[in-house]
């Protein structure tokens, strides 16, 4: 079980699902991501710097940019949140548009930072994610 090493649970999931999980059965929670994506979370991490996912523990409104429940209505019915596979991390000091500038040119799979990467968000002012079941990089745009 892959655990992130710059991120706590309450940073990834819902304030509703951390409250409502005992603090001894917390670590049971890591089991609703893919570890792609949690891994890719922290390379970026490591190379973008500080980066927000939820904020919701600091007072924060954010508690939906990683892990949703089924029944949110935030995003897509399939959103690849509900499935532990899609992060929209903030970064501190890095535009989103120039991370997404390194992951598109040139799309390199074989590049251990975005290896895991199927899929990004254009035109949001936050970095969207996913590591989706797909071949190459998809390009979705907001409706």
């Amino acid at each position: 079980m892959y655990k992130t090493k710059h991120f706590e649970l309450y940073e990834l999931v819902p304030k509703a699902i951390y409250e409502a999980t005992p603090k001894n059965k917390h670590h049971r929670l890591w089991g609703l991501f893919d570890d792609r994506a949690l891994k890719t979370l922290d390379r970026l991490r490591d190379r973008y710097g500080s980066a927000t996912v939820n904020d919701w523990h600091w007072g924060g409104n954010n508690q939906f940019g990683g892990w949703r429940p089924g029944d949110c209505e935030i995003g897509s019915d399939l959103s690849q949140h509900k499935f532990g596979r899609a992060f929209d991390p903030k970064f501190k000091l890095v535009d989103p548009e120039n991370i997404r500038i390194d992951i598109l040119e040139p799309y390199d799979p074989a590049d251990e930072l975005y290896a895991h990467i199927r899929c990004i968000e254009m035109d949001i002012p936050w970095l969207h994610f996913d590591v989706r079941n797909y071949t190459g990089l998809l390009k979705v745009y907001p409706s």
